[in-house]
């Protein structure tokens, strides 16, 4: 039996103990609270921090109609020897006034010591709206479309001053891919959506080209099929992590045009896909991606550059794609209606297509969107990215519907 006095020391060494605990805790809560609030505001910083040095290349070098600039090229860099292949441009009239889409086969190198573009070789057929991919000890080449056709081709593509260019044939893709996205990390290296056999398509295919000998089906991405979208991945907690944003779908015969406004996660070790956030600015407005390109910073962050405005396109695809399944019209009423629209749609000055000047950037931790940093010169779509934080370059693309840009940018993120 505890006496009355041995209570009241027992109930005050209960009061003290649990006043220490309590007091223990509050500070170990204090503790993690506020390690939460550093890393927080450590990565806001460093975020803020990230800024742009940007160097316009010379034009030099590039003869006959490559002078107007092309969308959609294949690039390489290695060792420092910027590479930009095939292409397409419109180097007469427009589309819609009967102009043809010219597809190309040179290879350029850019000569750092003479500061111009020089033809080293030809592809072997002209092609563009394939995805180029760095991988160890060169890069991949992949699909694409030529004039006529989709491609499933796919090369490996290596280069030396003392052996200049190789193209090896690499593993053909499962089926033929065009406007769709690429992307590796490591010896990995993953392909999605565009389109598949001529369809809008939501496949997504991976190689491991260290062991692997064929390309392997993944789970398609949920949602919507998406045609030029951005991907990227980056290695977390022994898993990759595949990332689909941006994209469109041009509608079909039971559904309208959308966009893809979701970002799309994809774990290599779960094999499965999850949405984990939406493409939207600070005031909450969606903004799309479609035909924008990508780097992974710091195996966190993913820089994407330029991209349409998404209010523009989906309106007007959902504009033609109305006219074009309007039954009220005839053939020809419908011809001249859809001339009608994209004679004013396409004849616009460049600042009417508000094509992304923004580069913003996805924190693949917090889910959370930022800009990195605005230019003018960001405000593009079919553009190339190539290379590394070290050193990349964005080549050439669209300023506007129809109408290319000659001019590739030397770009490197600079922390302070």
């Amino acid at each position: 039996m505890i006496n009355d006095k041995e209570q009241i020391i027992y109930k005050t060494l209960s009061k003290s103990l649990i006043l220490a605990v309590l007091r223990s805790l509050t500070k170990s809560v204090l503790f993690v609270l506020s390690l939460i609030i550093l890393t927080a505001c450590t990565e806001t910083q460093k975020e803020q921090s990230m800024k742009m040095n940007i160097t316009a290349l010379t034009t030099q070098g590039l003869e006959g109609n490559l002078q107007k600039g092309v969308s959609a090229a294949y690039a390489a860099l290695i060792d420092d020897n910027l590479l930009v292949a095939g292409g397409c441009n419109f180097p007469d009239k427009l589309g819609f006034e009967g102009g043809k889409k010219v597809f190309y086969d040179e290879i350029l190198l850019f000569n750092k010591t003479q500061n111009q573009w020089q033809t080293i070789g030809k592809l072997p057929e002209a092609a563009a709206y394939g995805v180029s991919v760095d991988i160890p000890n060169g890069y991949l080449w992949i699909g694409g479309q030529t004039a006529t056709n989709s491609l499933a081709n796919c090369y490996k593509v290596q280069y030396t001053k003392e052996k200049g260019l190789t193209l090896t044939d690499f593993p053909a893709l499962p089926e033929p891919l065009d406007n769709f996205a690429g992307t590796s990390v490591g010896s990995k290296v993953f392909v999605a959506g565009g389109n598949a056999s001529g369809k809008a398509s939501n496949k997504v295919f991976y190689i491991d080209v260290a062991t692997d000998k064929e390309w392997k089906h993944l789970p398609d991405f949920p949602g919507d099929a998406r045609v030029q979208p951005v991907l990227a991945a980056i290695e977390k907690d022994n898993d990759t992590l595949l990332y689909v944003l941006g994209g469109f779908f041009g509608g079909d015969t039971t559904k309208a045009p959308t966009m893809g406004e979701k970002v799309l996660a994809f774990s290599f070790k779960q094999q499965q896909w999850h949405e984990v956030a939406l493409q939207e600015n600070s005031n909450k407005e969606i903004f799309s991606l479609t035909g924008a390109t990508a780097l992974v910073i710091d195996n966190r962050y993913i820089a994407c550059f330029g991209g349409v405005n998404a209010s523009l396109f989906i309106n007007t695809i959902t504009d033609l794609y109305h006219i074009g399944r309007d039954t009220t019209l005839t053939d020809e009423a419908r011809k001249q209606k859809n001339y009608d629209y994209m004679a004013h749609y396409m004849t616009q000055p460049i600042a009417y297509y508000k094509f992304n000047q923004e580069c913003y950037l996805f924190d693949t931790h917090t889910k959370q969107w930022s800009v990195l940093d605005t230019q003018p010169d960001f405000a593009r779509a079919g553009a190339t990215l190539v290379g590394t934080l070290d050193e990349f370059y964005l080549i050439q693309g669209e300023l506007k519907p129809g109408v290319r840009s000659p001019k590739t940018y030397k770009l490197k993120i600079l922390s302070n």
